[in-house]
């Protein structure tokens, strides 16, 4: 994004409250109260350009429809069918891609295939999860992970909220919705304090998931899963660049996380109550990748920029009104209007 525009933007959200219009519209999400939030940027250009989208992205995932953009429902039938509603809200960056060339999301032969870092807000309702999203209890200052939500977002946001959007088959997908058995969690410090909060460091080691990756000899192509949006994630991760270093279409990878993870309690517009909020920032490195890119040291840069986005931002706090977003609003009156209906009234 131009500087130009971000500091446009940055003037609006400070001062003008008809960007509170903004919050609570679909896909528009917040993290720390900020829907316009300091993307993560690589601290040298020695790994290349980076990407990101405007706003934070809101993802809701429930058994309801949800409109424009339907993918939790999906994710929710596949990875928490078992569990009330989780609001899944992202900011991210990814390599840049290039107009004519495309990108290296879906390259296999760059140290960016299938990879993206950054950080997510995860909130649940109090009153229906026991404890906080990615945490295994809800004891103030306990930061004890747990390993089975953590697999099942990893899994949700590159196989659904990125790939499945991107344009990989339904089928391609649901290949990787198992969890691996060789994944693994491994705690690097229990309690870390970064700007004034506390963390816990861990990683976990061995993800697979699905990529984007089309090799142009198999006969396999992208599709327009979401219509409008599949066309908007290709522009932002970048054309996948047709490579027959892999003979199969849309491989899987086997992917490293390290994040920094804490929770905390507060109100929660979306579902309208007090929540749990779970706040992860991590990077991630494919584990297959064998260039001259040192991983380890790409890695490290990536955590080195979410720190410098843990303890910076880059306006003011904006607070969302305490009221529901106006799309669950809207769904609340449908569920009204339809339970005031007679029995065999159209």
């Amino acid at each position: 994004m131009p500087r130009w525009l971000k500091e446009l933007l940055g003037f609006f959200h400070r001062k003008w409250s008809v960007f509170q219009g903004l919050i609570g519209w679909p896909l528009v999400g917040e993290i720390g109260d900020r829907f316009l939030v300091k993307p993560p940027q690589l601290p040298t250009k020695r790994f290349g350009e980076t990407t990101h989208l405007p706003t934070v992205l809101e993802i809701y995932v429930s058994h309801e429809h949800q409109w424009p953009l339907d993918v939790g429902r999906l994710v929710d039938s596949v990875y928490f069918r078992h569990f009330e509603p989780v609001v899944f809200n992202v900011c991210f960056s990814c390599a840049k891609p290039s107009l004519l060339k495309g990108g290296d999301y879906a390259n296999p032969e760059s140290h960016w295939f299938n990879v993206f870092f950054g950080y997510y807000e995860i909130d649940v309702r109090c009153s229906e999860w026991s404890r906080p999203f990615g945490f295994s209890s809800a004891v103030e200052g306990d930061l004890a992970p747990e390993f089975d939500d953590l697999l099942r977002i990893g899994k949700s946001d590159w196989n659904y909220f990125s790939n499945y959007i991107y344009g990989v088959p339904m089928e391609a997908c649901a290949r990787h919705d198992e969890d691996p058995p060789t994944a693994s969690l491994r705690i690097i410090e229990p309690r870390v304090s970064i700007g004034g909060e506390e963390y816990v460091e861990a990683e976990v080691d061995g993800l697979d998931v699905v990529s984007g990756y089309v090799s142009g000899t198999d006969g396999q192509r992208l599709r327009n899963n979401v219509c409008g949006f599949s066309s908007m994630w290709r522009a932002v991760f970048g054309r996948p660049k047709k490579s027959g270093s892999l003979g199969t279409s849309f491989a899987g990878t086997s992917m490293r996380l390290r994040f920094y993870a804490r929770w905390g309690k507060g109100w929660d517009s979306d579902l309208d109550c007090e929540a749990y909020k779970t706040f992860i920032y991590g990077g991630t490195v494919n584990l297959g990748y064998s260039g001259p890119v040192n991983n380890d040291a790409f890695l490290a840069a990536q955590m080195e920029a979410v720190r410098a986005a843990m303890v910076a931002g880059p306006f003011a706090k904006l607070e969302r009104p305490k009221r529901p977003a106006k799309w669950k609003a809207k769904i609340a009156r449908m569920k009204e209007k339809a339970a005031k209906r007679k029995p065999g009234t159209p």
